[in-house]
């Protein structure tokens, strides 16, 4: 079963909040960055204005209007030398973007820097990312410590990590117990997870269904993965990659597109790939060439 990383990284977290009466230019970017309509152009032309002016929300903005559209290199650009004079607050970012494009080297300084700033989110990502190093004790003591400081997403991981590298249910078993919680539906994830991977699947799929109706990050899609790999059936996981649509969930976007190409309905596909490539994913693009090779897409 292909499985996914919880990691949590969403270019629109970290902009909540009212803006003071100081930051006009930061108010109007994120009403351009949050219309329906796509004015993502029209935010960073207004955002990079905020930031000449040193409005305090200024960097984080624009970093979210120049990754949400995969503009990664003008953020490392933005976000270098701020974190480097201090501004932890913008690590997690400029980690992510430097991992997008390879640089795992300064990814890691980053990481290590937003964590040494109190970021939890950070401490996930950073646990995910030493995951895929090949280097799980230290991924396991991170995922552990995001899960402590109260992560949601960090559970899943954790577990996923545990039978990755022990194989041994009982020991997963635990940590998905220890933390499932419905007021914190995501981490009820890391307990369906485990239960499809010992092939417990009615139980797994009540969990999956219960996670989804309470809103748990890519809680739908996690559910229409199920649905499609281990029940095989096409239809209600194809029901349940329309209602990620319908929340907007984190990525749905390439999860639908991959799935209408497996389904062989390029021409469907395209269109969702397309709009997840328009919105920075690299994955995206890489299947939208994978599909270009494919002599059905005509």
């Amino acid at each position: 079963m292909n499985h996914h990383d919880v990691r949590g990284v969403d270019n629109r977290r970290g902009t909540g909040g009212r803006l003071g009466d100081d930051e006009p230019l930061c108010a109007r970017g994120r009403a351009l960055l949050d219309d329906p309509e796509d004015r993502h152009d029209e935010a960073i032309e207004v955002l990079r204005r905020a930031v000449a002016a040193r409005e305090p929300s200024a960097a984080a903005l624009l970093t979210r209007a120049y990754l949400d559209r995969g503009f990664r290199y003008e953020a490392i650009e933005l976000l270098t030398p701020r974190v480097r004079a201090g501004r932890a607050d913008l690590a997690l970012q400029l980690a992510d973007a430097l991992a997008s494009i390879g640089d795992v080297e300064r990814a890691e300084d980053a990481y290590r820097t937003a964590v040494n700033g109190g970021d939890v989110a950070a401490m996930n990502t950073f646990g995910v990312f030493l995951r895929h190093r090949g280097r799980p004790g230290e991924a396991e003591m991170m995922l552990r410590r995001a899960a402590e400081a109260g992560d949601e997403l960090a559970p899943m991981n954790l577990v996923a990590l545990q039978w990755e590298v022990s194989g041994d249910p009982r020991l997963s078993l635990r940590t998905a117990e220890q933390w499932a919680d419905e007021g914190q539906p995501s981490t009820l994830l890391g307990l369906a997870f485990i239960k499809t991977a010992t092939r417990h699947y009615d139980e797994a799929e009540r969990i999956y269904q219960r996670a989804a109706e309470l809103g748990a990050y890519r809680g739908h899609i996690e559910y229409a993965l199920f649905l499609q790999e281990v029940r095989e059936d096409l239809d209600a996981a194809e029901r349940e990659f329309e209602a990620a649509e319908k929340e907007q969930e984190p990525g749905w976007a390439l999860a639908f597109g991959r799935f209408l190409a497996d389904m062989g309905r390029p021409a469907e596909a395209r269109a969702y790939l397309e709009h997840a490539a328009h919105w920075g994913s690299v994955a995206a693009s890489e299947a939208l060439e994978e599909l270009d090779g494919d002599p059905s897409d005509d």
